[in-house]
């Protein structure tokens, strides 16, 4: 199966005060290429829409050698791992001008109803894919294994925050963890990220957020006894 690649050169929209890509750009950017590329290999959403299926995002992990800067001109490259039951991995590289790869990412994605909001699985739906090993994936991401907060806050979904499915985007929540982790207003550059989506948030309801710091780790979730969701960042 092809790679699917994207050139891009970023804007000034893309970046932060330190003229590096955001996080939550990054993650956009990861997500239209995956929607292009779902698209061309027949299972985009105008196909799996007639199923009343959306697409979900499980979860995700990023190494990250180097953040991209304002005007710089990278490509993004996507393709899907083999199906297994109701998950489908995807994998993830962006490549400088000069063809070295400076952030790579796997991602476990899912199918659910849009009605019930209930995974499908592949052999309910029909979509499946076959795996062409490249040689350099990097491994799926596992659950966090240890996590600290310390303090909490409330936050409310806003409006802009909720795309086409009808919850918060996968990409808004490293808004927030770039507007609660002091490392992001200090300048300093996330080395890795790893995210859990457990259940979607809806439009205008408040959650609780609780976020902490240990070491150059920081831990954002929502949700205390069962989390909505987890997200680590290391600096």
């Amino acid at each position: 199966m092809e790679i699917y690649t994207l050139p891009y050169r970023l804007r000034s929209r893309d970046v932060d005060m330190y003229r590096r890509l955001r996080p939550s750009q990054l993650f956009e950017l990861l997500q239209e290429a995956a929607t292009d590329h779902s698209e061309l290999l027949g299972v985009g959403i105008s196909v799996i829409r007639k199923q009343n299926l959306m697409w979900v995002l499980a979860r995700q992990s990023v190494e990250i050698a180097r953040m991209p800067c304002y005007g710089e001109e990278i490509t993004l490259e996507t393709w899907p791992g083999r199906t297994v039951h109701s998950l489908y991995p995807r994998y993830y590289r962006v490549m400088d001008k000069d063809g070295a790869c400076i952030i790579s990412s796997a991602a476990i994605w899912m199918l659910a109803d849009m009605d019930e909001r209930a995974l499908v699985p592949s052999s309910k739906s029909g979509f499946e894919f076959g795996f062409e090993k490249r040689g350099f994936e990097p491994a799926l991401p596992s659950p966090p294994r240890r996590f600290f907060t310390d303090r909490s806050t409330r936050f409310v979904v806003p409006f802009s925050y909720i795309d086409m499915n009808g919850h918060m985007n996968n990409t808004r929540y490293f808004d927030l963890a770039d507007n609660l982790s002091p490392a992001a207003r200090a300048g300093r550059e996330a080395k890795r990220i790893l995210v859990e989506y457990s259940a979607e948030l809806r439009l205008d309801r408040e959650y609780e957020l609780f976020h902490g710091v240990e070491g150059d780790r920081f831990f954002l979730k929502a949700g205390a006894d069962k989390p909505l969701f987890r997200l680590v960042i290391d600096y």
